[in-house]
């Protein structure tokens, strides 16, 4: 038998069952892929790129060299920084034994991750990626200047009672991510989230919890930045080639075809995360693994309490977040 036909025996149980799915901003730390980059140093390249692409020494800040660590909490650096690790990772995935785009059913990002989502489903390759997600970062963060907008996770609420305690902050405050059934993320003003935090406490929420960004993401605070940001994509981009993967958008749940990349992003800005109903949706489609591609473990975990909740305890979450945690994805592909 080949070494191809072996590896397409090993894939058959799970061809076109797994679900590729990418963070976003706040799943950033210093440090993060230092094991994975020491040990394969050819995926060093990603971020040389788009260190040149973004003008500074990326691997420094992430290294933490001469205490720069602290900027990768702010928008722009980390938004470049995940995007670099989360394309290497995937890059990295592929070229494994007992991994093949055949298994892929879809790829879903979570807001930034769908840059990285696109680039897993061919869109553009890795530095026309970078210069997109460098130019969206600087955006945010020159937006951002002054302080004056924040994000915050909402623990332990629900749907309705946060929707109906934010009517009262109806132009400054919104739903931006729907996490999980108790975990929201509102959006908008810093000073209004501050006080919509505190009557989501007082209507039984448990906790308020201030996110690691200065921006007031996926809200219709973000209509300059979207227009600006469309202008940029029509610039840059005549258009998408067809994708090698399907793509899925939890802003607009649905699956994307090369002719609306350029609104999903756009639009993305202004448009909550329905990540909770983006899930089901590929719950219902026959996946059964999920492999989270890039820093940390967020939505491994929010993948595990979705599933959870509907019964699924057939599905196999897999993080690539650590050495360890890439070769137990390998060892699981490999079996």
């Amino acid at each position: 038998m080949t070494e191809d036909n072996d590896l397409r025996e090993q894939n058959n149980g799970i061809a076109g069952k797994a679900v590729l799915m990418f963070p976003g901003q706040g799943s950033q730390y210093i440090g993060m892929g230092a094991e994975f980059l020491n040990e394969n140093k050819e995926y060093l390249k990603y971020f040389e790129t788009a260190g040149d692409v973004f003008g500074e020494n990326l691997l420094g800040i992430l290294n933490d060299k001469d205490g720069k660590g602290e900027l990768l909490d702010q928008t722009q650096y980390s938004q470049i920084a995940i995007y670099s690790l989360s394309c290497a990772l995937n890059d990295y995935l592929f070229k494994q034994k007992g991994f093949e785009k055949s298994s892929v059913k879809t790829t879903v990002g979570h807001s930034l991750g769908d840059y990285c989502a696109l680039y897993s489903c061919g869109a553009y390759d890795f530095r026309q990626g970078a210069e997109l997600v460098s130019f969206r970062g600087k955006l945010m963060a020159d937006f951002a200047k002054g302080g004056k907008m924040m994000m915050a996770a909402v623990i332990g609420s629900d749907y309705e009672t946060i929707k109906s305690v934010l009517q009262n902050f109806n132009r400054d405050v919104f739903i931006a991510n729907y996490n999980d059934y108790s975990q929201i993320v509102i959006s908008g003003t810093a000073e209004d989230v501050l006080k919509a935090g505190e009557e989501l406490k007082i209507s039984g929420a448990k906790r308020v919890i201030p996110l690691k960004v200065s921006i007031a993401s996926h809200c219709p605070l973000m209509k300059e930045i979207s227009l600006n940001l469309e202008d940029y994509i029509s610039s840059k981009f005549q258009g998408f080639p067809d994708l090698g993967l399907k793509f899925f958008s939890s802003t607009e749940l649905r699956f994307i075809d090369k002719n609306q990349i350029k609104e999903t992003l756009v639009n993305q800005l202004v448009s909550p995360v329905k990540w909770v109903s983006a899930i089901e949706e590929l719950l219902t489609n026959d996946v059964t693994v999920f492999i989270e591609v890039g820093p940390g473990k967020v939505l491994s975990g929010l993948i595990k309490r979705i599933a959870s909740k509907l019964g699924r305890e057939d599905i196999m979450i897999f993080d690539m977040d650590s050495l360890n945690d890439i070769n137990n994805l390998k060892t699981y592909l490999r079996t």
